[in-house]
């Protein structure tokens, strides 16, 4: 495992994206830094513990790195030359999922440490310290959400690498993993809201997890997740290890 690990790591090294996605990520914090400035109080402090949307471009650049991490191998045919290098296939696809989750560690903090310097140009009112929701500081909520949308995010890479197990392209698995991550949230309030009697079973769909960090940061949510955050909390976890579970299958056994 350890081989297959260090060869997963030397070939993510070499992706261009791996290497250009950072430098992506803080060029859009600073525009949407810049756009705060008429805003109010208020809603700087929002930005501000929300990375400058940092934390979502970061998740849609790990989908397409996912994506393209796993299924490029068969759509290139490399899988063929890894297949033998190691007693099961199984291991490759861990490794990848291992490595991607250490990048989306790096990109967290990378983000943690652009809002760092881009909250300077914020109004000087707006202090580390300044008490914001649950009577935490600012400081303390940026940390939070930074933390929770890392632990969200490996939900949506589980789901990503399961789509690219099953995908031919990895532009399809792309596509579908973006959509199911900024459309899922919105197909799982139509289920509940449409089959109300179904709730109790619903609730517990994949997609409703992806409310982690929305409903921490607006209890008011809860109305629409019917979980609580604890819940929420267990369904990633639940539902992550099903995907890396069914994906690894998939990957082991798909066709050369």
């Amino acid at each position: 495992m350890r081989k297959t690990l260090w060869r997963e790591i030397f070939k993510f090294k070499h992706q261009r994206l791996a290497w250009v996605t950072p430098l992506l990520v803080a060029l859009l914090m600073g525009g949407v830094a810049l756009t705060t400035h008429r805003m109010t109080l208020s809603d700087q402090k929002f930005y501000v513990t929300s990375g400058y949307v940092g934390f979502q471009w970061s998740i849609l650049f790990l989908i397409v790195i996912s994506a393209t991490s796993v299924a490029m191998e068969f759509e290139y045919g490399t899988i063929k030359q890894l297949a033998m290098q190691v007693p099961h296939r199984w291991l490759i696809y861990v490794a990848k999922f291992l490595v991607v989750l250490g990048y989306s560690m790096l990109l967290h903090v990378l983000v943690v440490g652009v809002t760092l310097i881009l909250k300077v140009s914020g109004d000087p009112r707006m202090h580390w310290q300044t008490i914001y929701r649950y009577h935490q500081s600012l400081g303390c909520n940026l940390g939070i959400n930074a933390l929770l949308d890392l632990y969200g995010g490996v939900l949506i890479v589980s789901l990503v690498f399961l789509l690219a197990s099953c995908s031919r392209h990895g532009a399809t698995a792309i596509a579908v993993g973006v959509g199911a991550c900024f459309m899922g949230e919105g197909l799982s309030s139509l289920l509940l809201g449409s089959f109300k009697a179904f709730v109790p079973w619903l609730k517990w769909n994949p997609f409703n997890m992806f409310y982690l960090q929305e409903e921490y940061g607006n209890p008011d949510y809860r109305t629409m997740t019917h979980l609580t955050i604890r819940q929420l909390e267990i369904g990633n976890v639940v539902w992550t290890l099903l995907f890396i579970g069914i994906g690894a299958v998939i990957f082991s056994r798909r066709r050369l």
